[in-house]
């Protein structure tokens, strides 16, 4: 039954379905080379998820094993494992297989393990550029996606525009941000680097930054030039708001 009676084409749709919320928000799921195995085993070679048409995550090598006493209720309930980069991932998922068959909405959670920067194309697209190894940790709630992640040993550079050097490179970075419907909200991203500290809060919504970083330079480290670019950004010694504004890069 398990072989026959639910096609795959039907548990790829029931997935890229649900976390897409049937088309009510820009989050999108794709899922590449799905197929089914032997006792209740589901693999995939690629998931994507994109925000607003920019693919924000890539999954690679999936592999799931699906809970059989939840099929004859409607719902998908498997744990995952799987590769981001060369990080692995693991965690679980629950979906209905008929949108809309559930009053329980579609929820999960997934670990990622010490993958490079690289392996995530949204946070080059938001200015994150460089090495570094990422671990994180996301839950999914119907249509909304909490995060939060941390970058302890990298060289990472941030490449907006309108920034001087001092604010562009950082080697820890940590943080927490939202994904809903057309909109990344980043409740704060912390950045430490060898010229001081920043914050970075705000959101992307349609891929439009609206965000604000907050520098907090340590004393002496500035050169001539750069104390002059950040003192009109000054709201108290010490303290200094950039505002980020403008479309993805």
């Amino acid at each position: 039954m398990w072989i026959f009676a639910l096609p795959d084409n039907l548990i790829k749709a029931a997935v890229e379905d649900s976390i897409s919320s049937s088309g009510k928000t820009e989050i999108k799921a794709t899922i590449h080379g799905l197929r089914k195995g032997m006792f209740f085993n589901v693999y995939a070679d690629s998931l994507d998820l994109s925000i607003g048409g920019t693919t924000a995550l890539r999954f690679t090598d999936i592999s799931c094993r699906v809970n059989p006493l939840y099929l004859f209720k409607k719902k998908l309930v498997f744990s995952v494992t799987g590769k981001m980069g060369s990080g692995n991932i693991k965690g679980f998922l629950k979906f209905p297989v008929f949108s809309g068959e559930s009053d329980e909405p579609e929820k999960g959670n997934l670990k990622i393990e010490r993958a490079e920067i690289s392996a995530i194309p949204y946070l080059a697209s938001a200015g994150f550029e460089g090495n570094g190894l990422i671990s994180a940790e996301l839950n999914l709630n119907k249509n909304f996606i909490d995060a939060t992640f941390k970058i302890p040993d990298a060289d990472i550079h941030l490449s907006s525009r309108g920034l001087p050097l001092l604010l562009r490179s950082f080697h820890k970075i940590q943080g927490a941000l939202s994904l809903k419907d057309n909109t990344v909200y980043v409740k704060s991203i912390s950045l430490e680097g060898d010229k001081g500290y920043a914050r970075l809060k705000g959101n992307i919504k349609n891929n439009f930054m609206n965000l604000a970083l907050e520098v907090m330079p340590v004393k002496g480290k500035l050169n001539q030039i750069e104390s002059i670019f950040i003192k009109r950004y000054q709201t108290s010694p010490g303290y200094y708001i950039i505002p980020i504004k403008g479309p993805l890069i």
